[in-house]
């Protein structure tokens, strides 16, 4: 949301008794007669910090690049899915169909392992479109980076985002014996998911999922496994949505809004924001009750929120993305991350002629949050990073609003359960 100016914003946000300070992220917890002194003073547009002592300064942002530690392989440009929203354009990324080859995987994975210093860690994701369908390269991957992680002392970890469709009892094995992380995207129950994420030639894909489900449950002792949800217009009943996956059996679900589609499908407009925050607070309000009686909820959004706000990193830019997490699609070109391939706002070079190091560098720059006018005046800020780049960069920011909405409700949360759950924020 531009604000007409880069005039400075508000020092501070209060939330309850905690005071969330602006440029550091910094959270103080406030006694009564503060509170009500700090309200008066904020609701004013009046200073507050100095007066309560408190650190006002941000340590400058890291803008340089790092050296790559994270690498998403598009294995796959091709999905046997039709969602129509989808931001892969059907998995191709609006070019032709294509798989990555066993060479051009090999060589990302040297370049990845070979920047990292003996004793280090990296981590590769597998990607679509949909990544089974490289099934071969996938297992072929994973051999070749074990081999040449061991051989430099290097730690790999492993991921896949994945439909589910094509999953088999002995993928469960391999990926379980390899510690992979696993994300299945579903958007809600039958009725919804199969109108949301029809199979190509316009089957439901619900059945399909669910019975494939079973052999990674069986071990999810040893796979870390969560569904991903893609909110539209279409599956905004994020409480009915997460307890659709949660019987499924799914421990961990998350949910991200649709703010942009190459189609402009299933994006959700401004007058679904303030239903999409509604359902989220509520949502947000059954894993409050079900984590403060010990019980396990599967809603993974807050649970996430309130770790990061105990933390209290104050953030420049969103995600990782350019700085130390790139992509490479089928073809071996680099980009920014996994939304941006096939998108030349986020391309970082190629295999052939390496990395864009002064390309990222720029990228970080202009990306940073202090860089961005519409952020200047925003108390979320250093909370939120400026939001996703890619986003950003095509639609804009239609969804500040909702996210401060959040993060106040994430705020008031982290109060609540700091006195009735501190065990959750042991180290």
């Amino acid at each position: 949301m531009a604000d007409g100016g880069n005039r400075p914003g508000p020092e501070a946000h209060l939330a309850s008794n905690l005071l969330l300070v602006a440029e550091t992220a910094g959270i103080y917890a406030l006694d009564p007669d503060d509170m009500a002194e700090v309200a008066g003073r904020l609701n004013a547009g009046l200073p507050v910090l100095a007066d309560l002592g408190l650190d006002t300064d941000a340590p400058l942002p890291v803008i340089a690049p790092g050296p790559v530690r994270a690498l998403a392989l598009t294995v796959s440009q091709a999905c046997n899915m039709a969602c129509t929203y989808c931001y892969a354009a059907g998995g191709s990324f609006g070019g032709p169909e294509t798989r990555m080859t066993e060479a051009t995987a090999f060589a990302a994975i040297d370049r990845l392992i070979g920047d990292a210093p003996p004793g280090g860690a990296v981590k590769i994701a597998f990607m679509g479109g949909e990544p089974m369908l490289a099934r071969p390269l996938i297992l072929a991957s994973v051999r070749y980076a074990r081999e040449h992680a061991a051989a430099r002392a290097v730690q790999v970890g492993f991921s896949i985002t994945t439909n589910g469709t094509l999953l088999t009892e002995a993928d469960a094995d391999f990926l379980a014996e390899q510690g992979f992380t696993v994300t299945v995207s579903l958007d809600g129950g039958r009725e919804t998911n199969d109108r949301l994420r029809p199979m190509r030639g316009g089957a439901g894909s619900f059945e399909r999922v669910a019975n494939r489900l079973a052999p990674l449950l069986a071990r999810a002792d040893r796979i870390p496994l969560t569904a991903r949800v893609t909110v539209t217009p279409k599956n905004i009943n994020i409480r009915q949505v997460v307890g659709d996956l949660s019987s499924l059996g799914f421990s961990s679900v998350g949910v991200s809004p649709m703010l942009t589609s190459p189609t402009g499908d299933g994006a959700l407009k401004p007058s679904d924001f303030s239903t999409l925050l509604d359902e989220m607070i509520a949502t947000g309000e059954d894993w409050l009750a079900a984590t403060e009686a010990q019980q396990p909820h599967a809603f993974s959004n807050l649970a996430t929120a309130v770790q990061e706000l105990h933390r209290g990193k104050a953030r420049s830019h969103g995600c990782g993305a350019a700085r130390d997490y790139l992509a490479v699609d089928a073809s071996g070109r680099y980009s920014a991350c996994h939304r941006f391939v096939n998108d030349p706002l986020g391309a970082m070079g190629d295999l052939d002629d390496g990395i864009d190091h002064a390309g990222r560098a720029r990228f970080l720059a202009e990306r940073r949050v202090e860089a961005q006018s519409e952020c200047a005046r925003c108390w979320a800020r250093k909370l939120c990073g400026g939001g996703c780049h890619q986003e950003v960069l095509h639609v804009g920011r239609p969804a500040c609003d909702y996210v401060r909405g959040w993060l106040d409700f994430a705020l008031h949360a982290y109060g609540r359960l700091l006195v009735s759950r501190p065990d959750l924020f042991d180290a």
